[in-house]
């Protein structure tokens, strides 16, 4: 699962994205906040990749048929399931972040763990869709199972895009978890 990312204000790389995104928030009807770093939460708005070089704001969750927002698909059977699989044949996109958290429970308490590349930019995989009565896109984050270790933190982790199977996964194959990046650093935070 993934419940919160982060974006770093002193990554350039995402910076350039989000001055691109919020110039095209402009175009919107209604006002848009972008969050632009820090800590990422569900239903927060953020800049999504949805093309080699297309980018757009886009809200973090699907609207779930309890009204609680959606925030992941599985990978392995997102193709299956009617509520993500036209967005996973037809409107894939990537979630920049500069990592991601996941807590590992130990008793009662849980401790919280970031996760990250060093000096670089993780790709999350994700679809998108309209949903009724927004002017801006929804996203959900695929997940996968946690491999390399990363199982003993928890036993699911987001699915992340190297940069060389960007165009891959954007515009050929849904099948995300095959290019999958599992090389990354985790801490306790």
């Amino acid at each position: 699962m993934c419940g919160r990312f982060y974006i770093d204000d002193d990554d350039k790389e995402i910076q350039g994205i989000i001055s691109i995104v919020e110039r095209k928030s402009l175009d919107y009807p209604e006002k848009i906040t972008i969050k632009t770093g820090g800590d990422i939460f569900p239903t927060d708005i953020v800049p999504v990749q949805t093309g080699l070089d297309q980018f757009a704001p886009m809200k973090w969750g699907f609207s779930g048929f309890d009204g609680k927002p959606v925030i992941n698909a599985r990978s392995e059977t997102a193709l299956q399931k009617p509520m993500f699989q036209k967005s996973m044949m037809a409107r894939r996109c990537l979630i920049p972040a500069s990592g991601y958290y996941e807590w590992q429970k130990n008793g009662a308490k849980k401790i919280q763990f970031r996760f990250y590349k060093p000096d670089r930019l993780l790709y999350l995989a994700g679809c998108y869709r309209q949903e009724k009565d927004s002017s801006i896109f929804n996203f959900v984050i695929l997940t996968a199972q946690a491999v390399n270790g990363l199982e003993a933190i928890h036993d699911r982790m987001p699915v992340i895009i190297p940069r060389e199977h960007i165009n891959t996964w954007l515009n050929e194959s849904p099948n995300a978890a095959e290019h999958a990046v599992r090389d990354l650093i985790y801490e306790a935070v």
